[in-house]
């Protein structure tokens, strides 16, 4: 290894701290590790170094690590971190995705920490804590529509989620385990269900056993979506241990969900039953293009979106949703449908995100939340604990294989609409910012234009 003077040593040490800060906050955001390594490999080459090696893997449960490999010329440099809070915020992957295609201004290392100094105290969470449970529970009301609930249930189900969700901001601020909170919050979303029904039963004379199934509905506000979405993708994409790190979390989030959900079930007496739709009709469709346009929008929150964003993903969605409501109306198997679903969210937000200037995932994630079977999901649970094994698989496999189709309409369409994605290419290194090119003597024009991960093909 060539020997490196100290205060050479010392810069080399500072613009590699930088680096992974930069892929730190993108892992804490919430987004895939594909972005996570292309925005790092970007700002290592602006910072002149010859090649980033970076490995994103999972410790422990809520403890995720980057390995990274800094080299330049015949020296090298490799750091270790732990990202400990897992979350999702949206409007900081926006930001931070920016930023990492807009590098020209930043030559050292010190830059590149200002900017994220600038992204890490100006983009925090954008909603207040009555925001965000105003949208928990017009998320789950809305969700519960679609799951043909009487409307005296959805509202009860809006009311519970709001509720459900005001605690969840509430403990997580104070820094509680994470799972903790989860369960903390389900469990209030259910008793205020449970008292809502009891409320309506005595004053209109109803018997309570008709609400038995709308609590489920009341805790789809705790199903972390964005990176179960974004661990399958990266699986799709080979990035093995960035999407385990992904897949792991999401599904410690959905077992203790389910286990509680079941717990309470035990306790209260509430069953899971599935409702009886019957035949929908026109109206029925229309309401349902409605309640999916409300529902993704209220998810959209909860991802720390901006409205703008959350617009788009909510008319994206819709389409998308109210297509697979129609294939499954019509007779199509349930999976196929997901999967036509998933290939139009990722199409249109492919289009959608690049006149926007949004980063795709801030669409695509939000707009295919509302088609995760999350009943079935705890229904599983529910029949495990009760020895009713054969019920259990059923919706298990049912409520995987709608995910997993979703996910592959995803993939499919970012394979169509992204050839650095589906090909693999990596960040050129060889192509040198501006300001790089004329410290070497070259003519300061940029050999790298636009948002290349590599080199292009030649021909069409």
């Amino acid at each position: 290894m060539q020997f490196i003077e100290p205060l050479a040593h010392h810069h080399l040490g500072l613009s590699a701290d930088a680096v992974l800060r930069l892929g730190l906050m993108h892992l804490s955001a919430g987004t895939g590790g594909y972005r996570v390594i292309r925005a790092m490999k970007r700002s290592a080459r602006a910072l002149g170094f010859d090649r980033l090696d970076a490995v994103i893997a999972v410790n422990s449960i809520a403890v995720n690590s980057i390995t990274v490999t800094f080299h330049k010329g015949e020296a090298f440099r490799t750091v270790v971190a732990q990202q400990h809070q897992p979350g999702v915020n949206a409007s900081r992957i926006e930001a931070l995705e920016h930023l990492s295609q807009h590098l020209d201004s930043i030559h050292t290392h010190r830059e590149l920490e200002d900017a994220l100094d600038v992204i890490e105290e100006s983009v925090t969470s954008r909603w207040s804590r009555l925001t965000l449970s105003l949208a928990a529970g017009i998320a789950c009301a809305g969700f519960a529509f679609l799951n043909h609930y009487p409307l005296s249930e959805v509202a009860a189900v809006g009311v519970a989620a709001f509720f459900g969700q005001f605690v969840r901001v509430t403990v997580g601020r104070t820094r509680f385990n994470q799972l903790g909170t989860t369960a903390i919050a389900i469990v209030t979303a259910c008793l205020v269900y449970l008292a809502a029904t009891y409320l309506v039963s005595s004053i209109f004379g109803i018997d309570p056993t008709v609400f038995s199934a709308g609590y489920v509905a009341a805790a789809l506000f705790v199903i972390p979506g964005f990176p179960l979405f974004s661990a399958l993708v990266d699986l799709a994409r080979f990035d093995i241990t960035a999407g385990i790190t992904r897949l792991t979390y999401a599904l410690s989030v959905i077992i203790t969900a389910s286990v509680t959900v079941s717990m309470v079930s035990f306790i209260s007496g509430l069953n899971p039953v599935v409702v009886d739709a019957g035949s929908p009709t026109t109206q029925w469709y229309f309401q349902a293009a409605l309640a999916s346009f409300v529902g993704i929008g209220g998810f959209a929150l909860l991802f720390n979106s901006s409205r703008r964003v959350a617009l788009i993903a909510a008319t994206v969605g819709t389409a998308a949703n109210v297509v697979r409501l129609l294939l499954v109306g019509f007779g199509v198997h349930p999976q196929f449908a997901a999967l036509t679903a998933g290939v139009m969210v990722g199409l249109i937000a492919a289009l959608v995100a690049t006149r926007a200037r949004v980063p795709r995932i801030t669409v695509s994630v939000p707009a295919s939340v509302i088609m995760i079977p999350g009943t079935a999901m705890y229904r599983a649970m529910y029949h495990l604990n009760t020895g009713e094994i054969d019920q259990a698989m059923a919706n298990a496999v049912s409520a995987g294989l709608i995910v997993v189709y979703i996910c592959a309409g995803l993939a499919i369409a970012r394979m169509l609409t992204g050839r650095d994605w589906a090909f693999g290419r990596l960040i050129d290194f060889s192509r040198k910012p501006a300001h790089l090119v004329v410290a070497e003597g070259g003519t300061g024009r940029r050999s790298d234009a636009g948002d290349s991960d590599g080199p292009r093909p030649s021909g069409p």
